[in-house]
C-alpha cells in the first residue's frame, strides 16, 4: 500500500478523508461495485488498526453488507454525536435496502421513516446527492409499505428538484423510474412512455450505472405491458438481463426484473418460457423467504392462469399475494392482488363476492393514487354486468373507469388481453344498436310467435314447459318493461295461492334466462326482477309485435 494513503502521514489523513467522501457519494448513487473497490483500498490503508470513526465504519458496514439493524443504529447515532449528517443519512438509507433486500417485515421502517424526514429538514449541510437518495428511500417506504402512489410521487418530485442528470446520472435515473411508476398508477401511461423513453438514451452513458440502467428499463418494460406491445417490452427486459452479467444488482431487483419477464412471455404465447421463468423464480424466491417477491411471483403465475382460463387457479395465487403481502407489512402488493381476485372471482361468476371486493378496495385505491387499478376493477364489473345483460349498469361503470383516468387514455387491462377488451367493446356497442341483427334475443310475434336466441331459432322441445312459452309471450303483451310480478303470477296460476304462484313465477324466470344455453354454459341475464318488477333488458332483447302487443305497435326496448 502506498504510504501517501497511511494514516500516520499528514496527506494520508487528508486522501483518505476525501476518499470516504467519494465513497460515501457513490453509495448514494447505488454503485456497489464501486463503494466496495474504495473500501478495499481504505481498509489496506487502516493497516489493522481499529475503525472508530462513524464515516469509515458505516463503509465497512456497506462493504461487508451490514450486521443487522443494530449496526445501522449505532453507526446513526455516533454521526448524530459528532454533527455528520451525510453519515446520518446514510446509516438511515442503509437500514431501508437491508429491509428491502429481505423482502420482508417493513414494519421495522417506521423508526427510519422519522428520521429520513428530519434529515431532509434539519439537513441543509448534506449534499444534493444524499438528500434526492434520501427522497427515494422514501418514495419505495410509501409506495410498497404503505401502497400510497400519491406520496411515492411527491418524493420522486422532491429527489428530482435537487440533482439532474449532470449532478448525478444514477440518482436522476432512479427517481426518473420510480416518478414513470407511479404514473402508471395513476393513469398516465403515456405520460410515463414519453419521460422513460428519453431517458433510455441517458441509460447509454457509461455513468448511468447498472442499478439505474435496471430500474428504468424494468419499468420502462412494464409501461410498454400496460400499453400492449409485449415485444418491446420484452426487448427492453431482455437489456436488463445483459446488465445482469456485468454484476452490482440486488437479488430483489433482478427477481423483479423476471417477474416482469413473466408477464411478457405470457402476454406473447410463449408457454416454454413462461414455465422455466416460473421455475426459476420459485427456486431463487422461495428458499430465501423473500415476502415481496413470493407476493409478486404468486401474482404473476396469477395472472398467467387468468389468461389461460383457469379462474380458479388465479384466485388461489391471489389469496396467497395477499397473504404474502401481509405477512411483510407491505400493503402495495396486497392492492395489486386485490384486483386479481376481484378479477377471478368475476371469471367464476361469484358475482355478490366481486361486488363485494370492489366495495372493499375501491376507496383504498382511490385514496392512495392507484386510478389506474380502480379504473380497470371498474371494467371489470362492466364487463361482468355486460355479461349479465345488465348493460345499462355495464354502460355506467365503463363510464366511470374512463373518468378516472386522463383524457385520451387507452384503458387496457392489467392481467387480461386485447381480445377481452374487444369483447366488451363489442357487447356494448352491439347492445347500442339494438337491432335484430344485434340483439341477444330476438321475438317475433307477426303471424307466428318465433323468439331466436343468439341467432339460433328456439323451438317448442326447447321451451321445458309451456309456462315459460307463456310467461314470455304475457311480458310481451304487457309492454315488455316493468310489469309487476304479482300481476303476472296472478294471470298465469289463477288458481294458485299466492305464496305458490310467486315460486312458480321464480322457477318459469330461471328457465326463460337459460332460453338456449346449453349444460353449465352462464346465460345472459335478459330478463330483470328489480322492485318487484319484471322487464326485458334494454338493448339485449328486440321485440317486434302487434297480435300480442296492447298498444298494437312496435315494442322495441332500446338504450
Amino acid at each position: 500500500m502506498n504510504s501517501c494513503l497511511s494514516p500516520r502521514n499528514g496527506r494520508g489523513f487528508q486522501a483518505c478523508a476525501d476518499l470516504e467522501m467519494q465513497m460515501l457519494r457513490l453509495f448514494f448513487e447505488m454503485d456497489a461495485v464501486g463503494v466496495a473497490a474504495g473500501v478495499a483500498v481504505l481498509r489496506a490503508a487502516s493497516q489493522g488498526e481499529s475503525v472508530s470513526r462513524p464515516r469509515r465504519a458505516l463503509l465497512f458496514l456497506v462493504a461487508d453488507g451490514g450486521e443487522g439493524p443494530e449496526g445501522w443504529e449505532r453507526v446513526y447515532q455516533e454521526a448524530r454525536s459528532e454533527g455528520d449528517p451525510e453519515v446520518g443519512a446514510a446509516a438511515c438509507i442503509a437500514a431501508v435496502d437491508a429491509t428491502l433486500g429481505k423482502g420482508r417485515g417493513f414494519d421495522a421502517w417506521e423508526p427510519w421513516c422519522g428520521r429520513l424526514a428530519d434529515l431532509l429538514v434539519s439537513g441543509v449541510d448534506m449534499s444534493a446527492q444524499a438528500r434526492a437518495a434520501l427522497h427515494l428511500r422514501q418514495g419505495l417506504i410509501a409506495l410498497l409499505r404503505d401502497g400510497d402512489a400519491g406520496a411515492a410521487e411527491r418524493a420522486a418530485a422532491a429527489g428530482l428538484s435537487l440533482v439532474d442528470a449532470g449532478q448525478s446520472l444514477p440518482l436522476a435515473l432512479a427517481l426518473g423510474a420510480l416518478a414513470g411508476l407511479t404514473d402508471c398508477l395513476a393513469g398516465h401511461v403515456v405520460r410515463a412512455d414519453v419521460r422513460l423513453s428519453d431517458t433510455v438514451f441517458l441509460c447509454q452513458c457509461s455513468a448511468s450505472g447498472v442499478f439505474s440502467r435496471a430500474l428504468v428499463l424494468s419499468t420502462l418494460g412494464l409501461v410498454k405491458l400496460l400499453m400492449g406491445d409485449a415485444e418491446t417490452a420484452s426487448r427492453m427486459l431482455d437489456r436488463v438481463s445483459h446488465d445482469v452479467a456485468a454484476g452490482g444488482l440486488p437479488e430483489s431487483l433482478l427477481m423483479l426484473v423476471e417477474g416482469h419477464r413473466l408477464y411478457a412471455m405470457t402476454a406473447l404465447g410463449r408457454g416454454h418460457t413462461v414455465q422455466d421463468l416460473a421455475d426459476r423464480i420459485g427456486g431463487r424466491v422461495l428458499p430465501a423467504r423473500n415476502l415481496l417477491l413470493e407476493a409478486y411471483r404468486h401474482l404473476a403465475l396469477g395472472a398467467v392462469a387468468l389468461r389461460n382460463g383457469q379462474a380458479l387457479r388465479a384466485l388461489v395465487h391471489a389469496q396467497e399475494s395477499l397473504d404474502c403481502g401481509r405477512r411483510a407489512a407491505a400493503q402495495f402488493p396486497v392492492l395489486v392482488a386485490a384486483l386479481l381476485q376481484l378479477q377471478a372471482l368475476a371469471d367464476l361468476h361469484r358475482i355478490e363476492d366481486a361486488e363485494a371486493c370492489l366495495a372493499r378496495w375501491y376507496p383504498e385505491w382511490t385514496r392512495l393514487g392507484l386510478q389506474r387499478i380502480a379504473a380497470i376493477a371498474c371494467q371489470e364489473q362492466a364487463m361482468l354486468q355486460a355479461r349479465r345483460g345488465e348493460l345499462d349498469l355495464a354502460r355506467r361503470y365503463r363510464s366511470k373507469a374512463l373518468g378516472l383516468l386522463p383524457p385520451g387514455e387507452s384503458l387496457l387491462p392489467l392481467h387480461r388481453s386485447q381480445a377481452w377488451l374487444d369483447e366488451l367493446e363489442g357487447v356494448l356497442s352491439a347492445a347500442n344498436a339494438a337491432s335484430p341483427e344485434s340483439a341477444h334475443v330476438v321475438i317475433r310475434t307477426l303471424g307466428e310467435f318465433v323468439v331466436e336466441v343468439k341467432g339460433r331459432r328456439i323451438y317448442d322441445r326447447d321451451w321445458k314447459g309451456l309456462r315459460t312459452k307463456s310467461l314470455l309471450m304475457a311480458l310481451v303483451a304487457e309492454g315488455c318493461y316493468k310489469i309487476p310480478a304479482v300481476r303476472l303470477a296472478d294471470r298465469l296460476w289463477p288458481d294458485s295461492e299466492g305464496d305458490q304462484a310467486m315460486q312458480n313465477l321464480k322457477v318459469a324466470l330461471h328457465r326463460l334466462r337459460r332460453l338456449g344455453c346449453g349444460p353449465g354454459e352462464t346465460p345472459v341475464n335478459w330478463v330483470h326482477v328489480k322492485h318487484g318488477q319484471v322487464s326485458l333488458a334494454k338493448g339485449v332483447c328486440w321485440v317486434e309485435g302487434d297480435g300480442l302487443s296492447t298498444r298494437k305497435e312496435t315494442c322495441r326496448i332500446a338504450p
